[in-house]
């Protein structure tokens, strides 16, 4: 069963903020889109990939919004007002972590070496969300050969 599972990820951006939202995930962090969705001719949703992942970046529902007792999901209001954080393994963290601040991110971690011994940075992308940057580790792929 395991083969036959796949994991996508929709992360919920002001409404309006859909477009902006899917070009700052394709500049920063080199998602592509394949499929756009739209609601009465207005843009409710971009489907992307990165890596391997689809990620879906979607407006929250004003409705939602106007009556927080529905339930949501709801965009982050404030940087780092989210209860999941969203892991990205790279290449080269560094040019990653300077892509993702050039595009439009800000620092919430620089890059250091956390416990494990991988290099690691944060950073909250301009819609909230917090993502964490770890380096692939080039070694391992040696040793597993």
């Amino acid at each position: 069963m395991e083969q036959d599972v796949s994991l996508g990820l929709a992360i919920f951006v002001e409404h309006g903020r859909e477009r902006e939202a899917a070009d700052f995930y394709g500049s920063a962090f080199g998602a592509r889109q394949f499929q756009a969705h739209h609601i009465d001719g207005a843009l409710a949703g971009v489907e992307m990939r990165l890596g391997a992942t689809v990620i879906a970046v979607a407006g929250a529902n004003p409705r939602r919004e106007a009556e927080p007792s529905r339930g949501g999901p709801f965009f982050p209001k404030v940087a780092g007002g989210v209860s999941t954080i969203i892991q990205l393994t790279v290449p080269d963290i560094d040019g990653c972590f300077a892509q993702a601040i050039a595009a439009g991110a800000t620092l919430r971690d620089e890059v250091q070496t956390d416990v494990a011994g991988r290099r690691v940075a944060s950073l909250f992308d301009p819609f909230g969300h917090i993502w964490v940057l770890i380096e692939r580790d080039a070694s391992a792929g040696r040793r597993a050969a």
